[in-house]
């Protein structure tokens, strides 16, 4: 995979985000977008949903054409800080799991290295600045997400719109349309329902508003390696790679 070029966005809204924001059945349009700022107390009024089946979106273009300021210049992982200090990558980008047929990872899956259950509602980060998009409780094996927007400046007026995806999540403190900074708490970790050990699935996406899908695929298109991106565009002040955070007894397992 070529990280130098990934696909690149038009600032206007696609038919391929119309056809997203359809498809989840947008609620609210216009929804107020005031950034929280840097911070590390999750927000317990939006960590309300429940039942599974509830899905809140909105439009985020409009929202950042109006802050053409409000852009993602550097990205930092979603768990730990700014290295995920105390976590480690319990299954890659593109690992091909048997337990669904040998179809890819399109994400990467994030666990605590003390074990078990020990980071259930732990803090989830902004990977940038952004803007929220949707929150969800799809319940099953997705359970709670978040998705966010970003608009990447990778320098010499070159621009590129990337999305997140934060699943499986214990609670959701943001709402869409809010404007959020990167390492912004945003939610906590959590089992999607009971249905696995506590972990963060997280995803990065070229393809903006496509469906959610099922995790994994026969092909990774459309889908970026998150650690990978980090590496050209995340902190510098120390080199990193997907091995140097597999090194547990679960190095090579899946979730």
């Amino acid at each position: 995979m070529n990280l130098q070029n990934p696909q690149k966005r038009i600032w206007s809204a696609s038919n391929q985000f119309l056809r997203f924001l359809l498809a989840t059945c947008l609620s609210l349009l216009g929804t107020g977008c005031v950034s929280k700022g840097y911070s590390y107390q999750g927000n317990p009024l939006f960590g309300w949903m429940e039942s599974s089946g509830e899905i809140r979106a909105t439009n985020p273009y409009p929202i950042l054409t109006r802050y053409p300021s409000f852009q993602a210049t550097d990205f930092e992982f979603p768990v730990g800080g700014k290295y995920a200090e105390g976590y480690y990558l319990a299954q890659k980008f593109g690992a091909e799991n048997g337990k669904f047929g040998g179809r890819k990872h399109l994400g990467e899956d994030w666990n605590s290295i003390t074990g078990g259950d020990s980071d259930f509602a732990a803090p989830v980060y902004a990977f940038g600045n952004g803007v929220v998009s949707e929150i969800a409780d799809y319940g099953g094996g997705w359970g709670k997400v978040v998705r966010i927007v970003h608009h990447h400046n990778v320098g010499n007026g070159d621009f590129w719109f990337l999305e997140t995806v934060y699943a499986h999540l214990h609670t959701i403190d943001v709402e869409p349309g809010q404007l959020v900074k990167k390492t912004e708490w945003i939610g906590t970790i959590g089992d999607a329902g009971g249905n696995y050990p506590a972990h963060l699935h997280f995803e990065l996406r070229s393809a903006i508003g496509a469906s959610l899908g099922g995790g994994y695929g026969l092909k990774t298109d459309g889908f970026l390696p998150p650690t990978r991106w980090l590496m050209q565009y995340g902190p510098k002040d120390k080199s990193f790679s997907e091995e140097s955070f597999q090194y547990l007894i679960e190095k090579g397992g899946t979730l």
